[in-house]
């Protein structure tokens, strides 16, 4: 397979695997149910990484082989790293210590004038999440294709 139509499929399967991600952070952040970001996150992240495991085995790289196990470990630490860490320490810095990009969120949301659609905390809390998954998403391709599927 091309490494673009590759990297297309990785799109393809991270968009899938954000939704799941996004939604599941979303309705456990909700002031209803309440939720603090860091331990929604990781609930999120954990469902969002099984589904990709398999998707990418099967649809992105399709190594062959039967070393699923193998594999299966070298998915989880670069994974786990990419969510426990990476995004963990994107998400707080950027709700904790560098507000600049909530802020230039929140002024276009009202310039857009969809602030009654969207409020500040929706707005803030998906701003570092975005931020967070396109860190992971970078650190992800890479070392999915050269370590976890390398074949």
């Amino acid at each position: 397979m091309s490494p673009t139509k590759q990297f297309l499929l990785f799109c393809v399967v991270g968009v899938i695997t954000t939704a799941v991600d996004f939604g599941i952070f979303n309705l456990l952040t909700r002031p209803v149910v309440g939720w603090r970001r860091i331990p929604a996150n990781i609930v999120s992240v954990s469902v969002a990484m099984a589904w990709a495991f398999l998707a990418n085995w099967f649809i992105v790289f399709n190594p062959g082989g039967q070393d699923w196990l193998g594999r299966a470990g070298r998915f989880l630490a670069t994974t786990a790293f990419s969510a426990f860490v990476l995004q963990n320490v994107i998400l707080y810095l950027t709700t904790y210590v560098w507000k600049w990009p909530v802020n230039v969120a929140l002024f276009i949301v009202g310039k857009l004038r969809l602030n009654h659609r969207l409020n500040d905390d929706m707005v803030s809390r998906n701003t570092c999440k975005v931020l967070a998954v396109s860190v992971g998403l970078v650190w992800n391709f890479c070392w999915y294709k050269f370590f976890v599927y390398a074949t």
